[in-house]
C-alpha cells in the first residue's frame, strides 16, 4: 500500500507541474512536436524530413534539417492564419505580452550532427524570424542567434541573444535546450493579429553536409494555458489521488 500511495503522489506532483496551476511554474503551450509528418513546414532551399533517431526529445519524431551544405539555406518555416493549435498558442503569446507579462518565451531543442561534414572546424550560423500582423517582420538575423565554428565552438549564442537573455542549455551530448524571451528583439503581434509565421535561416561554410533538427517547440510563460495533452495529464492524475483515497477506505 505504502509504495501505491508514494506513486500516486509523484504522479499527482507530476501533474500539478505541467498544468502550470501553481503560481511558481510556468505553463507550456504546444507549438509544433513533428508527430504528424512536417505539420506545415518547408524549406526554400533545404531538404526537411521527419526524424526518429536525431534530435527526437519528446515524442518519437523530430524535425530535420537534412544533408544541410554550405551557404544560405532560407527558409526553413511555416504560416498559420486563423485557427489551429498553433494558431492559438502564438495568440496565447501575443495577448500575454499585450497584457504586460514579461515571461513569455519561445522554447525548443536543438540537436547537431557533424558526421559528415568536412573542412572543420568552419563557421556554422542559425537565426530565428518571426512575422505577424500587428508587429510585421522581426528577427535574429543569420548567425545573431545560434553561431559559432562547427567542429569546434558551434552552437553558442551571438550578440544579441545574449544580451536579450536568450538560453542555451545541455541536453546532452549534441544537444541543447533554447530559450528566448519574446516581446524583447523578436516579438508577435497583439491580441487581433491573424497570422503568425516563425522560421530559421541557416549558413555554413563547411563542406560535405550536417544534420540539424528541432524538437518540441513550445511557448511558456506563467499564465500560458496548457496544451490539451498535459491537461489530460493532469486528469490522470487527479484519478490516481482519487482512487487511492478508496484503496485506503478498504
Amino acid at each position: 500500500m505504502r509504495r501505491v500511495t508514494w506513486l500516486v503522489v509523484a504522479v499527482a506532483a507530476v501533474a500539478t507541474v505541467f498544468t502550470g496551476t501553481a503560481a511558481t511554474h510556468a505553463g507550456t503551450a504546444l507549438l509544433y512536436s513533428w508527430e504528424s509528418g512536417l505539420e506545415g513546414w518547408t524549406a526554400a532551399n533545404a531538404t526537411l524530413a521527419n526524424s526518429t533517431t536525431l534530435g527526437v526529445t519528446d515524442g518519437s519524431q523530430s524535425l530535420l534539417l537534412d544533408n544541410l551544405t554550405s551557404g544560405f539555406k532560407n527558409d526553413a518555416g511555416v504560416a498559420t492564419v486563423g485557427s489551429g493549435p498553433a494558431f492559438l498558442a502564438w495568440q496565447q503569446a501575443a495577448t500575454r505580452l499585450f497584457a504586460g507579462d514579461t515571461d513569455v518565451k519561445l522554447e525548443f531543442d536543438f540537436t547537431y550532427d557533424n558526421a559528415n561534414a568536412t573542412a572543420l572546424p568552419a563557421f556554422g550560423q542559425i537565426g530565428l524570424f518571426l512575422n505577424s500582423t500587428n508587429v510585421g517582420f522581426t528577427q535574429y538575423g543569420t548567425g545573431s542567434l545560434i553561431g559559432g565554428n562547427v567542429g569546434s565552438d558551434f552552437p553558442a549564442l551571438g550578440g544579441d541573444a545574449v544580451a536579450d537573455g536568450v538560453t542555451l542549455t545541455s541536453n546532452g551530448p549534441n544537444s541543447v535546450h533554447v530559450a528566448i524571451p519574446l516581446g524583447v528583439r523578436v516579438g508577435v503581434g497583439g491580441p487581433a493579429s491573424t497570422f503568425y509565421q516563425i522560421g530559421f535561416k541557416t549558413n555554413g561554410g563547411w563542406g560535405g553536409s550536417v544534420d540539424w533538427a528541432i524538437d518540441d517547440m513550445v511557448i511558456t510563460g506563467a499564465n500560458i494555458i496548457p496544451e490539451p495533452a498535459t491537461l489530460a495529464l493532469a486528469a490522470v492524475g487527479g484519478l490516481g489521488v482519487a482512487a487511492a483515497r478508496r484503496s485506503r477506505r478498504r
